[in-house]
């Protein structure tokens, strides 16, 4: 029904009023002639209305002058009437399809970028390595390549664990985990603090030693202390003390990559070139039947000479190849998206974390690329001690 209603608007038609005593007349005669009217409606005896194309009003009005009945057109409707009124109207017409054209381009840069860091790495920094990468604010979308951009930024920044960049409308959204460095251990004679290397709720404490500044149940955020090396108690001087404890909490992470559903590989046609070549010392001889023309090959080679020789004879193969493409069965792409967020969930949490629920999403991008998400909880140690420094004088250090 809507296909239709489509189509007529496209090719145009009339709404017209058709008056006269021979109404059936007409109608037979139209019908018996299969020019196609739709929603003829009876106003009175002697009047109705109907819609009918542009193409067929003529074969209406002959109609209708055969059976003594007079046709009006009540409205023009259809694409090609409203063409004809803007004719008039050149310049709001010139003024739109600039607005369109304007919203188009400005739709296919990056205006936005927004990015978002855990295990310590700096917003700011991460921000000016894809900036020099070519990730910025006004970039085009067509000249970046994100898959390769975010292997160079892994294969750059050795500190860096995981990196996902999705690119939404005009805006790009940055997620990126740096690598849970070996704890600095500390001698048990230093006075340190104990505090929450990542957000969290906390859902179990151990302390062994200190004071514990939060409880069960907390949200902390990185950096705020969670058990203090600092013992402070009314009547007797501060001590220090080397911290110790276990801070199990609650965390969240959102993992995404992306596979190809469309993946070419080479075939080859069926076509070859041999050439052989004798290679004596720095001088090499060609003999092949024509020139290599292939746009694109795979060779192969093979010394027909396996023995030591003063001398060598190469025989090249030049197999002609195309390219074809093939589509990757969704629930391979799924499978394989989903054990990669995993594995990149692994390298982000703290040795010893536990996954206790996890969500996952998986979304189809132009029809070429499946982004998998994998949203988890996670049970870790979140604590990591931290260097106390400390003026001696009233303060009184536990050995």
């Amino acid at each position: 029904m809507v296909s239709i209603k489509l189509w007529n608007f496209l090719r145009g038609y009339v709404i017209i009023k058709v008056e006269g005593l021979a109404i059936e007349k007409f109608l037979n005669l139209v019908m018996v002639n299969e020019v196609y009217i739709w929603d003829v409606e009876r106003k009175n005896y002697t009047t109705l209305t109907a819609k009918v194309s542009t193409k067929a009003f003529k074969e209406v009005l002959q109609y209708a002058k055969k059976t003594g009945c007079r046709v009006f057109i009540v409205s023009k409707k259809g694409l090609p009437f409203v063409i004809f009124r803007l004719r008039k109207r050149k310049g709001i017409v010139l003024g739109f399809l600039l607005s369109v054209l304007l919203v188009y381009l400005f739709s296919t840069f990056i205006w936005e970028i927004d990015i978002k860091t855990v295990n310590g790495l700096k917003e700011e920094e991460v921000a000016k390595k894809l900036s020099e990468m070519g990730l910025k604010s006004g970039v085009s979308k067509f000249k970046i390549d994100i898959n390769k951009l975010e292997k160079e930024f892994l294969l750059n920044n050795e500190e860096v664990a995981w990196i996902g960049i999705n690119v939404r409308g005009t805006k790009a959204f940055v997620k990126v985990a740096g690598k849970t460095k070996p704890q600095k251990v500390l001698s048990k004679e230093e006075p340190c603090n104990i505090i929450a290397k990542r957000d969290g709720i906390i859902y179990k404490m151990t302390v062994l030693e200190g004071e514990a500044v939060k409880k069960v149940g907390d949200t902390v955020k990185t950096g705020d202390i969670l058990i203090s090396g600092i013992i402070e108690k009314p009547g007797l001087d501060t001590m220090f003390v080397h911290a110790d404890g276990e801070v199990l909490a609650r965390t969240w992470y959102e993992i995404s990559v992306e596979e190809e559903l469309k993946r070419t590989r080479w075939v080859k046609t069926g076509e070859k070139i041999v050439a052989t070549k004798i290679i004596i010392g720095s001088n090499t001889i060609t003999f092949t039947p024509r020139k290599i023309e292939f746009e694109k090959f795979e060779k192969e080679e093979k010394n027909l000479i396996p023995y030591e020789a003063p001398f060598k004879i190469v025989k090249e193969v030049y197999y002609e190849v195309k390219p074809e493409v093939e589509t990757v069965p969704i629930k391979e792409a799924k499978e394989k998206g989903r054990k990669k967020a995993l594995e990149e969930l692994e390298k982000v949490i703290s040795p010893g974390g536990k996954v206790v629920n996890k969500k996952e999403k998986y979304e189809v991008i132009d029809g070429r690329i499946l982004r998998v998400t994998v949203m988890a909880e996670v049970l870790e140690d979140i604590g990591v001690k931290e260097k106390i420094s400390y003026t001696g004088g009233e303060g009184k250090k536990i050995d």
